[in-house]
C-alpha cells in the first residue's frame, strides 16, 4: 500500500472509531516508506487524537514536512503549552513538554508556521438553577479545586439560591425564563470568560475522581469537548437502578458553540460543525441526583405527583390508570407498602392487552421483594401469568425472588426465560432489562451455581453492550481470577480501580491477581490508582506507599511522600520513611531534613536519630554521625546495631578507645554479632600497636 492509500485508509478507519487498526495501517506503511513526511504526520496527528503526545512529539522533525505538517506542529505547540500552563498551576514541573514546546516552536519558526492565538486552560463551570438552594452548595463544593470561574445563571428564584451562589463566589446572570432551555444555557456561556465550559446542573455533582481527567482533557486544546458519563440514580442502594448517559458536558468555549433544541439541548453538534473532534473522557463523572428519592422530596415532586394522583383515584376509584401511577409514584417514592396496595388495587381493572399491564404487575412483585416478601412475590408473577399479562418483565421479577429463596437453579431458568422474550413496542416496562440487566442477573446466578465458565461468558456480553457497567466488570473479574487466569483477571479489576462504584473492591482484587503473578510493580500501580480515586483517604495512600516500597521503587515513592506532605498531618514516622526513600535516590539534604523534622516533631523517637546518622556516615560526617548515634542510642540503649555504628562512627573520627566501648557494648547485647566482633578485635590491634 503506498502512503496515500495507507492515509486515506487510515482515515477510513478513524471515520468508523477503528483506531488501533488505524493506527497499525500508518505504521504498516511507515515499515516501507520510513522517511514519508506524510505518513509521519498522520500518525503523530492520530497519536494525538489517541491521547499520546508525547510518543507523536519524537516524530516531530519528520512529520513537520508533511502535507498537514503545519497543523501537527501547531497542535503540539498548543498542547505542551497547556501542560506548561498546568504545571505551572499544579506548581510541578512537567520537563517533556518544556521540551516539546522548545522543540514545536523552533520547527513553527522554521517553517513559517503562525501559532498564534494561544490556546488556555481556565475552566467555567456553567449553571442555569432555579430554587436550588439545598442542592446548590454541594454542586459547587465538588467543583473546588476544579473550576477556575463559576457562572450561575438563575431563571427565577424564589429562595437564597442566588445568595449561595455568591457565597461561593459565582458570577451571577439572570434570564427570564422562556421555556427554552437551550437560550438560558447559551446566555450563561454569554457571561464565561474562561477557555473550556463544564456544564453541569445544581442537582448534580463532579465526582473528587474527576479534577485530573479534566485537567488532562483541558490541555488538549485539539478537541472540541468531551463526553462525561452522568450517572442517574434512581434509587439510593442499588447499583443497577442507574441510568448512564454521555453527553458533551466539558468544552471549548470557542466562537459559535451554542446549545441547541428547546429541552434536551445539546452543544457537540455546534463543535463539530467547526471541525473539532468530541472525545470520551475516562475517569471523569458527574453524579445526577434529580430523579433519587431523597431529591424528589427535596424538590416536593412527591408530594405534589401524590397529591394529584390521590385526587385522581378519589374522583375515578374504578380507574385502574391512575391507581398504577399513584402505585409507581410510591414505588419511585420507595414507599413499598403503598406501592403493593396501589398496584393491587390497580389489576382489578386492568383491560386484556393494556400496555402498562405487565409493567404494573412487575411493580407490585419487586414491592413485596423489597419488602422481603419473596413467596408473595412469587404469587403475584404467577397472576400476573394467569391475568395474561406474563412475559419479560415478569420473569425477570420472579428471578429476582427465586434468587433470593436460594432457588438458583429455578432463577436461572426464570431469568433466561425473560431473556427469550421481548417487551412489545407498546407495553410500558424497563427496556433495559432486555439491553442488559437481565443477562447481568444470569451471570450471578450462574456464579452462585459455581458454573464459572458461563459466568465469565455472560459478564462479557454485558460489558459488550454497556462497557462502563462496573459491576459485570468486577464480577467478571472474580470468575477469571477463580478459573486461574490471573492476567485477564488483572486487566479486568484494575480496569475499574477509579470507578465510583466497586472501584475499592477491584483495587484488592486487582491486588490479590498481581500478588499470585508475582509483579509487584503491578501492585503499586494499582494500589496508586486507587488512591488517586480519593486522594485525600490516608489509608488509600498508605496502601499506596507500602506497595511501592515492596517493589523498592524508591522514585514513586519519593512522590508517593511529596503527595503526603502536601495532604496530611506530618508523622515522624511518615518523616522518618519519607528520608530512607530520599536517601534511595541519592537526596541527602533533603532525607536528612526529614529526619530532623521527624526528631523535633518526636524527640523520643530513636529511629529518627538512628537514620540521620546513618546518613551523615554515609556521608563521611563521623563526627555529626557519633552525635546523631549517641542520641538513638540514649533512647533505645538495647539496640546493639546502633551500638556497632556509634562504635564505627568514633573510630572513624579517631576515638579509638571510645569505639571499643561502644563495640564491646553491641557485643554483651548480641554476642553473636559477627561484625561487631571483627571491628573490635582491629580496633584494639591497632591501639596495641600504638601502644608498642
Amino acid at each position: 500500500m503506498n502512503p496515500q492509500e495507507a492515509i486515506a485508509s487510515s482515515a477510513r478507519l478513524q471515520e468508523e472509531n477503528r483506531w488501533a487498526e488505524a493506527e497499525a495501517t500508518l505504521r504498516t506503511a511507515l515499515q516501507a516508506h520510513s522517511e514519508d513526511p506524510n505518513l509521519t504526520a498522520e500518525l503523530g496527528l492520530l497519536l494525538c487524537l489517541n491521547g499520546e503526545e508525547d510518543d507523536a512529539a519524537a516524530l516531530l522533525d519528520r512529520g513537520a514536512g508533511g502535507m498537514r505538517g503545519s497543523e501537527f506542529v501547531r497542535l503540539l505547540a498548543h498542547h505542551f503549552h497547556c501542560r506548561g500552563l498546568a504545571a505551572k498551576k499544579l506548581k510541578i514541573k512537567d520537563p517533556a513538554a518544556a521540551a516539546g514546546l522548545r522543540t514545536a516552536k523552533s520547527l513553527a519558526a522554521e517553517r513559517g508556521v503562525s501559532l498564534e492565538p494561544w490556546p488556555g486552560i481556565r475552566l467555567s463551570a456553567c449553571l442555569i438553577v432555579r430554587d436550588e438552594e439545598e442542592n446548590l452548595p454541594a454542586c459547587l463544593e465538588s467543583l473546588k479545586g476544579v473550576a477556575d470561574e463559576i457562572v450561575v445563571v438563575d431563571t427565577g428564584s424564589r429562595d437564597a439560591t442566588v445568595s449561595v451562589a455568591e457565597r461561593y463566589g459565582a458570577k451571577i446572570g439572570h434570564f427570564e425564563w422562556n421555556d427554552d432551555f437551550s437560550a438560558a444555557r447559551n446566555h450563561a456561556l454569554s457571561l464565561a470568560e474562561g477557555d473550556w465550559a463544564l456544564w453541569i446542573d445544581a442537582d448534580e455533582r463532579l465526582d473528587a475522581t474527576s479534577r485530573g481527567p479534566i485537567l488532562s482533557g483541558i490541555v488538549r486544546p485539539h478537541f472540541g469537548g468531551y463526553t462525561i458519563p452522568i450517572i442517574n440514580y434512581l434509587n439510593e442502594d442499588e447499583a443497577q437502578d442507574q441510568v448512564v448517559h454521555k453527553p458533551c458536558r466539558l468544552f471549548r468555549l470557542v466562537e459559535g458553540a451554542r446549545f441547541e433544541g428547546r429541552i434536551h439541548e445539546q452543544i457537540a453538534d455546534s463543535l463539530r460543525r467547526k471541525g473539532l473532534p468530541i472525545a470520551r473522557m475516562e475517569g471523569a463523572v458527574i453524579h445526577h441526583y434529580g430523579y433519587q428519592a431523597s431529591q424528589m422530596r427535596a424538590k416536593d415532586k412527591h408530594r405534589r405527583n401524590l397529591e394529584m394522583l390521590r385526587r385522581e383515584v378519589a374522583e375515578n376509584p374504578e380507574d385502574g390508570f391512575h391507581w398504577f401511577n399513584l402505585g409507581n409514584a410510591h414505588y419511585t417514592a420507595e414507599k413499598w407498602e403503598e406501592s403493593r396496595e396501589c398496584c393491587e388495587k390497580a389489576v382489578e381493572y386492568l383491560e386484556p392487552g393494556i400496555p402498562h399491564g405487565q409493567f404494573c404487575y412487575q411493580l407490585w412483585a419487586f414491592a413485596l421483594f423489597y419488602l422481603q416478601r419473596y413467596e408473595e412475590a412469587l404469587k403475584v408473577c404467577e397472576a400476573a401469568d394467569s391475568a395474561g399479562f406474563g412475559g419479560q418483565l415478569i420473569e425477570y421479577a420472579r428471578a429476582f425472588a427465586l434468587k433470593s429463596l436460594g432457588r438458583a437453579e429455578d432463577a436461572l431458568e426464570s431469568v433466561r426465560e425473560s431473556r427469550s422474550l421481548e417487551l412489545g413496542d407498546a407495553e410500558t416496562g424497563d427496556r433495559s432489562i432486555e439491553a442488559y440487566k437481565a443477562r447481568f442477573l444470569e451471570a450471578q446466578i450462574l456464579s452462585t451455581l459455581s458454573e464459572t465458565e458461563a459466568a465469565v461468558a455472560a459478564y462479557q456480553e454485558v460489558l459488550q453492550k454497556v462497557p462502563g457497567f462496573t459491576p459485570a466488570r468486577l464480577g467478571l473479574s472474580l470468575e477469571l481470577k477463580r478459573l486461574g487466569r490471573l492476567e485477564e483477571a488483572l486487566a479486568e479489576a484494575e480496569g475499574i480501580v477509579d470507578a465510583t462504584e466497586n472501584g475499592l473492591i477491584a483495587a484488592d482484587l486487582a491486588v490479590l491477581c498481581a500478588k499470585e503473578l508475582g509483579r509487584p510493580h503491578d501492585v503499586r500501580r494499582v494500589r496508586e490508582r486507587a488512591w488517586t480515586a480519593d486522594p485525600d483517604d490516608k489509608s488509600l495512600w498508605w496502601l499506596w506507599v507500602q506497595a511501592v516500597e515492596e517493589a523498592e521503587d524508591w522514585p514513586t515513592a519519593v512522590r508517593a511522600y511529596s503527595e503526603a506532605a502536601s495532604r496530611f498531618e506530618p508523622e515522624a514516622g511518615t518523616l522518618i520513611n519519607a528520608g530512607r526513600a530520599l536517601r534511595s535516590v541519592g537526596k541527602y539534604r533533603l532525607a536528612l531534613q526529614c529526619f530532623e523534622s521527624a526528631a523535633a516533631l518526636e524527640p523520643e523517637n530513636a529511629n529518627a536519630y538512628l537514620n540521620a546518622a546513618d546518613l551523615l556516615y554515609k556521608c563521611e560526617n563521623y563526627c555529626d554521625a557519633a552525635q546523631a548515634y549517641k542520641a538513638g542510642v540514649i533512647l533505645d540503649e538495647s539496640n546493639a546495631e546502633a551500638w556497632f555504628t556509634l562504635g564505627n562512627a568514633l573510630y572513624k573520627m579517631g576515638a579509638a578507645d571510645a569505639a571499643v566501648l561502644a563495640l564491646e557494648r553491641a557485643l554483651r547485647l548480641e554476642p553473636g554479632h559477627e561484625n561487631a566482633a571483627h571491628n573490635l578485635e582491629t580496633v584494639k590491634e591497632e591501639i596495641a600497636e600504638l601502644a608498642s
